[in-house]
């Protein structure tokens, strides 16, 4: 990571972009193709996965109470593992939705128009979050704070969105998943 950090900043812009764009369109590719099986069980991701948005979550709030009180390695810190984090969530879910079908939510009426809010905001707004988490990441590894600080405050509030609804899609859909 260091040695990116000292390539020239459009070259990072453009990493960064390539990144955002392959991202989604990789994960789009992978799961329109058949399910696969790895030889190993993987019906336990979903739980985990929710519980790294959750561990997420907390590493967020963590992390904006820290800067607050001017403990800005400390931030660093929380806020790399969140990112971590966040990164192992996304090999995860496209590991599990490799392995399984998509589960379908079996509610109706209400509680079906409130699941389908969740997850459409949730979908569209995690598509924004990996180049918003990236363009905030560069600028603060570069000791340019009044930059990271004023993506951050976008940046924040839409990760935080994005793992706590990531976590309400699970427990929505846990009652139908496979026992």
């Amino acid at each position: 990571m260091a040695s990116l950090l000292h390539l020239p900043e459009t070259t990072l812009r453009r990493i960064i972009w390539t990144i955002s764009i392959a991202i989604p369109l990789v994960v789009i590719v992978l799961l329109s193709i058949p399910r696969i099986s790895i030889g190993i069980d993987t019906s336990f991701i979903p739980r985990l996965n929710a519980l790294i948005n959750s561990a997420v979550s907390v590493l967020l709030v963590v992390g904006y109470f820290l800067i607050q009180k001017g403990h800005r390695e400390a931030h660093r810190k929380v806020m790399l593992m969140a990112f971590g984090l966040s990164i192992l969530f996304l090999v995860s879910y496209v590991i599990y939705h490799l392995t399984h079908e998509e589960i379908r939510f079996g509610g109706t009426g209400w509680l079906k128009g409130i699941y389908l809010f969740v997850l459409i905001t949730h979908i569209g707004l995690s598509v924004f979050i990996v180049p918003l988490a990236l363009f905030t990441l560069y600028p603060a590894m570069l000791g340019k704070y009044a930059n990271h600080k004023k993506l951050a405050r976008w940046t924040l509030p839409l990760w935080l969105y994005v793992s706590v609804t990531g976590v309400l899609v699970y427990v929505f859909l846990s009652p139908y998943y496979p026992s």
